[in-house]
């Protein structure tokens, strides 16, 4: 599972729009075959992170490039990060990989219904290499290959969580 290093606190993220606007575009944007583009400014001396994980997924160029690579024909949506103070342009992309019911019926949940410990299905998951796991989460899972490809790279602010996998007898 990609997700967001929580040890870096001051990275670059849009300054005119809250969360609630992001995510309200996101969906919007998604639902339509016209292409979607974003400015937002940004401000500060806050570093430039490849995965942004909420309020949605956003994911620099070039985690985006290793995307596309091991699975094609992924949904995404460009968001422009524009630096006022260092005159620059940044591109990152809104991603949307498939959502797929891959919830082993070992799963873990709070009391609350939120995911406490996830298990995947083997047969649900089949050859998907990104997707997102369907239980109105933000959970990104990538496979191995993927995970060791990234880790190549030594992209900044991400981590990758090992996930448990079940193959439930037919």
């Amino acid at each position: 599972m990609i997700q967001q290093d929580k040890r870096i606190t001051e990275y670059m993220f849009p300054v005119e729009i809250h969360r609630g606007q992001l995510r309200e575009w996101a969906e919007g944007s998604l639902y339509t075959d016209e292409e979607s583009v974003l400015q937002c400014y940004v401000s500060g001396d806050a570093d430039y992170i490849d995965f942004i994980e909420q309020p949605v997924a956003i994911v620099s160029e070039q985690l985006k490039e290793i995307f596309d690579i091991y699975q094609a024909g992924l949904s995404w949506r460009l968001i422009v990060f524009a630096d006022m103070q260092r005159m620059q342009q940044t591109g990152y992309w809104l991603a949307h990989p498939p959502s797929l019911m891959c919830l082993s019926p070992l799963t873990e949940y709070h009391r609350d219904g939120t995911l406490k410990k996830i298990i995947l299905d083997e047969y649900a998951v089949e050859n998907h290499k990104i997707f997102r796991v369907q239980h109105g989460s933000q959970h990104i899972i990538v496979d191995l290959d993927v995970a060791e490809c990234i880790l190549k790279f030594n992209l900044a602010g991400l981590k990758l969580q090992k996930v448990d996998t079940e193959r439930p007898s037919i």
